[in-house]
């Protein structure tokens, strides 16, 4: 008869008192004091019953302390009673406390947690007194009928520099601290012990610091690897706060992130479109009549608070499958994950059979990314309607990223560190003027520096544009999208005195607006590229802004302007955001001509105009480019069509360049008029579009001036510069 023997494995755990003290979470905070089990419940059966049960605890046992370290994010703390009433009613028999919340509040706090847990009975690993106690594995025998198996778990955190020098969150030979992720000596322990213990089971949990609701890195992903490689069974990661990947090879098994277990925070996984699951691992181990059977089975639990209403819970079957599909198109080797079920619950079986691999790939493309990309196939081959797939080639492609890259990387480093390359100033400024910034070791790097060459890559307008977006997304976008909105605008326009088109201040719908004789401009509160702007000199000559083209009446205007709403509608557009309307003075470059002003765009960077855009609005997609010598330039940006225009003055350019001083942001486009009595406001955009067509010169001469404008609006804030006209109207 044969024995089955479980250790299971938990992910970052906290009650979280520091979280749900907070004014919004009154009803968790009821919940925490009156029934902290209410928790857990949702997971309490899949843990029990199991022989040997470690999860991370990612908190201090402290009522409320004192003392958290200065600039450290989420304190967090939880209730020692309550929360080790939760751990011993679980059956809980270990904590890892190598994490970034061990030391919040320092060694003290740290090592009384350490007490509690010993006094409670709780094993821990991962942090001491010293760097002996806390890298000291955590060992578990499990006794078969004829004979025992030995499992050794090892934990260390990586962490940033800012958690190694400034928080001090790392043990030594004489203080307290965590365990650290060093590679040398986790790899020479797990060596070590197998060598001296070849039958053990060895196990690493690694907790990854600073990459929150994230896939792990490539880089990680090697550390991994190598642990394996030195001689570990396993690996079971944890940090990222939700489920990685997982990759079974010849040497082990790896899960590059277990996640969550009962995590009281709440969480950020919708805005960082995170999958909504973690993982919990039971790894059985079954004594036969020569040998032990060992195999991990992988429990999806949905642990996304916000979702669940901080009620942790299995999945249910048709998650489960979804998460298999999503792990499995991040795979990048042939290892299949299939859902399946057990008494327990839904959960997931790793596999590295090629003949399953080749059945998971069964429906999908044939094609080679790889050489479409590089020319040697068509692109009408790609299947792009199957989801299986497009995930496969969503996989391809990140593989065929990191080689790409890894091989620029290994090739620069081999040429900087050649003598007759580092010595060579001139070699290395032909280098500067060629290799991107993502290729430059800290080595490389140096070298310029000590040269004093500066690299042409170093800094692109395109990358920030791409930066400040993601930023955007995270809840801080740049100021200037403040004014985006042009009756926003205008009013901040007339606090700084510029002149602006005079207008009627009521919004419309469109269905609203009376025939008119004109001169008058009808166009959106909100929309992209003069979509649905509309100049109306009179009742039989109207432009249409966006085309260039000309209407012979309102009946034509109404039919147009329907099209362009039914458009955006149906989402073929996106263009034009409402059906909201407004009615302006039209400027004119003269007074009796029916022939539009100059469209004169600015490219403003706090105080420093790099070129102007000029185009006309009767001669559709013709532009010109000016330096601020009035010189015509070439961009990159539709070379092809552009022609000589009217351009602009000195003075021109000193309105502009006093307006953009008066916002806290790097970048402004100011959108201009050149009317027969001056330059005339029209609007501000944060972004331009069709950014990415600027040529790498251009790039990067925005890119350096954006950088240059940052540093200036740094300087002016440090010397007290309130923007009072900007913060008049708008909230920062």
């Amino acid at each position: 008869m044969t024995i089955k023997h479980t250790i299971t494995f938990a992910g970052d755990t906290s009650l979280g008192d520091w979280y749900l003290s907070k004014p919004n979470r009154k009803a968790e905070l009821d919940r925490l004091k009156n029934d902290p089990f209410s928790f857990v419940e949702g997971v309490k059966p899949l843990i029990q019953p199991n022989d040997y049960f470690i999860l991370n605890l990612e908190t201090v046992l402290s009522d409320n302390p004192s003392g958290f370290l200065e600039g450290k994010q989420y304190p967090n703390y939880d209730n020692p009673d309550s929360t080790l009433s939760v751990l011993k009613d679980l059956g809980v028999n270990a904590v890892s406390l190598s994490n970034n919340h061990t030391m919040d509040f320092g060694s003290k706090v740290m090592l009384e947690t350490k007490d509690k847990l010993k006094g409670a009975g709780i094993d821990f690993f991962g942090a001491g007194e010293n760097l002996n106690e806390a890298s000291k594995p955590l060992k578990v025998k499990i006794n078969g009928e004829k004979s025992s198996k030995t499992v050794y778990v090892l934990t260390g955190m990586r962490a940033s520099r800012r958690y190694r020098e400034d928080y001090g969150f790392l043990a030594s030979k004489e203080t307290p601290g965590v365990n650290s992720l060093n590679m040398t000596k986790m790899t020479n322990n797990i060596t070590k012990l197998r060598e001296r213990d070849p039958e053990a089971v060895i196990i690493v949990c690694p907790h990854w610091q600073g990459i929150d609701y994230k896939w792990v890195t490539p880089k990680l992903e090697d550390r991994c690897r190598r642990f394996l490689e030195a001689g570990a069974d396993f690996v079971f990661a944890h940090g990222t706060h939700m489920a990685n990947h997982i990759e079974k090879t010849d040497k082990g098994t790896i899960v590059y992130s277990i996640g969550n277990f009962v995590f009281n925070s709440p969480g950020r996984y919708s805005k960082m479109e995170a999958p909504p699951y973690s993982l919990v691992v039971k790894l059985n181990l079954e004594e036969n009549e020569d040998n032990w059977k060992i195999e991990p089975q992988f429990y999806p639990i949905v642990t996304d608070n916000r979702k669940t209403k901080f009620k942790v819970r299995l999945a249910k079957e048709e998650e489960c499958k979804e998460l298999a599909q999503l792990l499995n198109s991040k795979t990048t080797n042939e290892t299949v994950v299939q859902s399946l079920e057990s008494k327990d619950g839904y959960y997931l079986s790793a596999s590295n059979d090629s003949n399953l691999a080749k059945q998971n790939n069964k429906g999908t493309s044939e094609v080679d990314l790889k050489e479409i990309i590089f020319g040697e196939g068509s692109m009408s081959k790609i299947d792009l309607t199957d989801d299986n797939t497009f995930d496969k080639h969503i996989a391809e492609l990140e593989n065929l990223h990191k080689e790409i890259d890894t091989k620029f990387f290994d090739f620069y480093e081999h040429i900087v560190k050649n003598k007759n390359v580092r010595n060579d100033k001139e070699k290395l400024r032909k280098l500067s003027k060629v290799v991107k910034r993502e290729y430059l070791s800290h080595f490389f790097l140096k070298r310029f520096e000590r040269k004093r060459i500066s690299l042409n890559k170093a800094m692109s307008f395109k990358e920030i544009i791409v930066e400040k977006s993601a930023l955007r997304r995270l809840g801080y976008p740049e100021y200037s999208w403040k004014l985006d909105r042009k009756t926003k605008a205008y009013q901040f326009a007339d606090e700084i005195g510029l002149r602006r088109p005079q207008t009627d201040p009521t919004v419309y719908k469109f269905s609203e607006i009376q025939q008119t004789d004109g001169p008058i401009v009808i166009k959106p509160i909100q929309s992209t590229g003069s979509m649905g702007v509309y100049l109306i000199f009179n009742k039989n000559t109207i432009l249409s802004a966006r085309e260039g083209t000309y209407l012979n009446s309102w009946a034509e205007l109404e039919e147009d302007v329907l099209k362009k709403l039914d458009a955006s509608k149906s989402g073929k557009s996106a263009l034009l955001k409402k059906d909201e309307w407004m009615i302006e003075e039209l400027v004119l470059r003269s007074p009796e001509t029916t022939e539009p002003p100059a469209d004169l765009k600015f490219f403003c960077f706090y105080g420093e105009v790099i070129f102007g855009f000029e185009s006309n609005r009767s001669q559709y997609q013709q532009y010109s480019f000016f330096d601020t010598d009035m010189n015509l330039i070439e961009t990159g940006w539709d070379d092809k069509n552009l022609l000589g225009g009217s351009g602009f003055t000195k003075e021109d350019l000193d309105i502009v360049r006093s307006a953009s001083l008066e916002i806290p942001t790097p970048f402004v486009r100011f959108d201009m008029l050149k009317g027969h009595d001056g330059l005339v406001f029209g609007e501000v955009t944060p972004r331009p579009g069709k950014f990415h067509l600027f040529n790498s010169e251009y790039d990067r001469i925005l890119g350096e001036a954006y950088r240059r404008a940052e540093a200036r609006i740094t300087r002016d804030l440090l010397n007290g510069k309130k923007f009072e006209a900007f913060n008049k109207h708008f909230e920062a």
